[in-house]
């Protein structure tokens, strides 16, 4: 059952016992994009009558920044993992119930989010809200991992109570097993998966059925390898944002970013800085673009990573980002923790603790941290694959063609791992064409010297640029003169997806 819709609606800017419901609201919605609502913060209630009963599942896909959820006024579930579904099973008697959801956008006291992070805190239920029956011996637990691109062969990770396994490929019956937690089959017939020709399969075991795409990934060497063959990412870093909307994107915004960046070329996208939406997942499977996940956290200081809840809670969502998307072919990389101390030895034990993390969850894909000091970096050891955000010529004294020299220098920091630019960009206001900073001019020919630059160096992996297009950041607070309109402006497109100059050469630059 599906409960998106017109819910009650009420706001307080401080926590209540009893809203005053004098207003109504559309779920999926994001509050603090209300016109009466606007950059405030509070806490809103979002309340509906639900006819259900037995053992029931309900999961609000994507919400922030904290989550309550009430049934018939009892507590069943809280959650500071914002961005991230939140789940929860309970058993209901028969009749009409009251479903209440709080969310907050409010900073003081989160675990995770902080006012410093480059980039908008929003409050509301951003995604579908549904509702279903759990059913007697159901498949509470699929995956599906790659294992050789050459023979099709895939290991099966399942959990259930039932006594056999009824399984089919494509909607063709292959077999018939007894319940084994782990096994491995090749899939007939298949086809590989990659972002030339992202093919997908299906498995049904039982009643649950998985969307799964046959590719391997190897990290060894200098190299990152994509079904054996070396792999050249060209891509972007993304925001799920939106002027009108927030986080709470409708499915044909997501599409039409989505085929926009296809159509010009780009092979990946960074999702920033936060668990990407299932939709978000199910069309970059389908158009064959690779992705970089990480649960949320912005350039974190000692103080964080000496703090227990913090580095706890985020550990606790890095796991359930991982197995939440975990069945995606279009999922390459698992990140975390962008732009932390990363010279500390605080920062060392919690990237080497999350690293072990990451691989006992998932030793198909490789994992890392976006680095933005990688000349003093003592981690870069610890990672599967090195990732750093650089800026020359932008935060730097550099000019444009000095820009090809500096990555080559970064380029030369780190040997026998694969290498990528994780971030690179320079802001530009559109219509300013003087050709100085801030204009469209100078963010064309910056982006130019990047892409080539890296394009034609071997040593690098690939480039994600920052940014798709522009995204709400700081408001309110004494960061903000560093964005102007309270945005971060680095966008190839404006945050209406209005095409700036740089966003025009991008098909000749990732051809």
């Amino acid at each position: 059952m599906i409960l998106d819709g017109i819910w009650d609606f009420a706001w307080s800017e401080k926590d209540t016992a009893s809203p005053v419901y004098n207003d109504f609201s559309f779920v999926p919605d994001c509050f603090d994009n209300m016109q009466q609502k606007f950059n405030r913060r509070g806490y809103a209630f979002y309340r509906r009558k639900v006819t259900a009963s037995g053992n029931l599942r309900l999961e609000i896909g994507s919400f922030g920044l904290h989550a309550k959820v009430f049934w018939d006024g009892k507590e069943l579930a809280e959650s500071f993992l914002a961005w991230s579904p939140l789940k929860v099973e309970f058993v209901s008697s028969p009749g009409e119930h009251e479903l209440l959801v709080k969310v907050d956008n409010v900073l003081e006291g989160h675990p995770l989010f902080r006012e410093f992070y480059d980039f908008y805190g929003f409050g509301g239920i951003f995604d579908h809200v549904t509702l279903e029956e759990i059913k007697e011996n159901e498949i509470k637990k699929l995956v599906v991992l790659p294992q050789d691109h050459t023979t099709g062969e895939i290991e099966i990770v399942v959990e259930t109570s039932a006594s056999s396994l009824e399984i089919s490929f494509d909607g063709k019956f292959f077999c018939k097993k007894e319940n084994t937690p782990r096994f491995r089959l090749n899939v007939p017939d298949f086809k590989l998966w990659s972002p030339e020709s992202p093919n997908l399969h299906t498995i049904k075991i039982n009643e649950k059925e998985v969307t799964f795409g046959i590719r391997t990934l190897n990290w060894s060497g200098e190299r990152l390898l994509l079904n054996g063959q070396p792999v050249k990412i060209l891509g972007v870093n993304r925001h799920e944002s939106h002027p009108e909307f927030g986080p709470a994107t409708p499915e044909s915004l997501i599409a039409n970013d989505l085929r926009m960046l296809k159509a010009a070329g780009c092979n990946f996208i960074r999702g920033s800085h936060y668990p990407q939406r299932k939709f978000f997942f199910e069309m970059c499977d389908r158009l064959g673009i690779m992705v970089w996940e990480e649960p949320l956290a912005w350039g974190n200081k000692v103080v964080d990573l000496t703090d227990a809840r913090f580095v706890d809670t985020l550990e606790e969502q890095l796991r359930l980002t991982i197995r939440n998307s975990i069945n995606h072919p279009s999922l390459i990389i698992h990140g975390f923790l962008n732009e932390c101390v990363s010279d500390t030895p605080e920062a060392y034990n919690v990237i080497k603790r999350y690293m072990a993390v990451c691989h006992e969850e998932d030793a198909t894909r490789p994992a890392s941290f976006a680095t933005n000091r990688p000349a003093k970096d003592i981690c870069h050891e610890l990672v599967d694959v090195v990732s750093m955000n650089v800026y020359p010529g932008w935060y730097g004294t550099e000019k444009l063609e000095e820009i090809p020299e500096k990555l080559d220098n970064f380029a030369k920091l780190v040997s026998g791992k694969p290498k990528f630019v994780s971030e690179i960009g320079a802001a530009a206001i559109c219509g300013d064409h003087s050709g100085a900073p801030w204009s469209e001019d100078y963010q064309a020919a910056y982006i130019k010297q990047v892409v080539e630059s890296i394009r034609n160096n071997p040593e690098w992996s690939g480039v994600m640029l920052w940014l798709f297009c522009n995204c709400n950041t700081y408001t309110g607070t004494d960061y903000m003169v560093m964005r102007p309109r309270g945005f971060n402006n680095k966008g190839l497109l404006d945050e209406y997806r209005r095409p700036k100059m740089a966003w025009k050469i991008l098909p000749e630059l990732f051809k």
